[in-house]
């Protein structure tokens, strides 16, 4: 197993390769040993031979392989099968050139690139020779395809495992956004809560209870039909605030206070659902909810078809402690859409989240 991080590929991924490259190496020895004659007739210059030659098979092997996987950073993808091509040829020919000279040094045979060496091919009944150079190239011609085929299949195997692991993650993290979505609004804090509220206007006044009521039936309508949702409008979603908000200030009247300016042209933009809902509510959440100091909210565009939502910080006394959960599953949407995520920006005063806004079709 073979991990490359210092080649910067596009994705880093496992290729599972070491018995594949264990068999490279001792294939082809064991059969030039066999070959050579060393069983039957073992001697130091044989021995050496079988030496160079297992350097080399080594050399083209590990080589070949590094010049595969790296080229993904090096070439661009339009002409990367084709430099590595190239490249792969010209430095097998010259592998093999060597191992041939450093084997007829030690077998003193008489020395150089062109000494003429048997092709294998008969014309009008004579062998025609060829240099080691031509020889090397020959050769390179057979191996080297074979090796480019064997790294390229071995590794989009990989990237296609790679894939379907990536893919179950985002599967995984859709589901929790969702779950965590459900908890945002069916969990019982929120319920106890509506729920006493509605209790406490029901003897007060039934009128607005009703009011009450009928608001919380379109908070949990929503949810249930946009909770399976990708995407929504702004437009839908910002409805769906206006009455989020009615329960808000149901509870807590003047101490929470929701400003929207945004141009109608940006309501046809696209956005998951429940987002602003889960932002609203931590601001809420983490912040002092006083009627002589209410807790602002403002939602806005932006140029580049952003949505902000800044919120002013009041901490509470005795802090509590964010679990992230809601900012993580409005990321964890992004992710799954291929999109970049959220932009936060903290300081004393304010508390601001940039939403980018998809336009439809793209």
């Amino acid at each position: 197993m073979s991990e490359f991080p210092h080649l910067n590929l596009p994705v880093l991924i496992v290729v599972r390769d070491t018995w594949f490259r264990i068999i490279a190496v001792l294939v082809p020895f064991l059969l030039s040993v066999y070959l050579s004659g060393m069983l039957s007739t073992p001697s130091p210059a044989i021995a050496g031979q079988l030496a160079v030659s297992l350097c080399a098979t080594i050399l083209i092997t590990e080589g070949s392989r590094y010049l595969v996987y790296g080229s993904r950073r090096w070439f661009p993808q339009r002409w990367r099968i084709l430099n590595v091509f190239l490249i792969g040829i010209a430095g097998t020919t010259l592998v093999l050139a060597a191992s041939f000279l450093f084997r007829q040094v030690l077998s003193d045979e008489s020395l150089g690139p062109h000494r003429m060496m048997d092709a294998k091919v008969i014309i009008n009944g004579k062998e025609i020779g060829i240099s080691i150079l031509g020889y090397s190239f020959m050769n390179a011609l057979i191996n080297f395809p074979l090796m480019l085929l064997a790294w390229e299949l071995l590794y989009r195997s990989a990237l296609l495992r790679h894939t379907e692991k990536e893919n179950t993650k985002l599967e995984k993290e859709k589901l929790s956004a969702e779950l965590s979505q459900l908890k945002g609004i069916i969990n019982p804090h929120f319920l106890f809560n509506n729920l006493n509220s509605l209790s406490s206007l029901i003897e007060e006044d039934p009128g607005k209870a009703q009011s009450f009521l009928d608001e919380l039936t379109k908070v949990f309508r929503y949810l249930l039909r946009n909770n399976q949702t990708e995407l929504t409008t702004l437009a839908e979603e910002l409805k769906f605030i206006q009455t989020y908000y009615q329960l808000l200030r149901t509870r807590y009247g003047a101490g929470i206070h929701l400003q929207i300016t945004i141009d109608s042209l940006y309501e046809q933009l696209l956005i998951p659902p429940l987002t602003l809902q889960l932002l609203i509510e931590n601001a809420v959440k983490h912040n002092r909810v006083q009627k002589e100091n209410p807790v602002r909210i403002e939602l806005k565009d932006a140029p580049g078809n952003l949505l902000i939502v800044r919120n002013t910080v009041l901490p509470k006394e005795g802090r509590s402690e964010s679990t992230g959960l809601g900012l993580y599953s409005i990321n964890a949407r992004y992710k799954i859409l291929n999109r970049p995520g959220l932009v936060i920006e903290k300081n004393e005063k304010e508390f601001s989240v940039s939403i980018p806004l998809i336009e439809p079709g793209n």
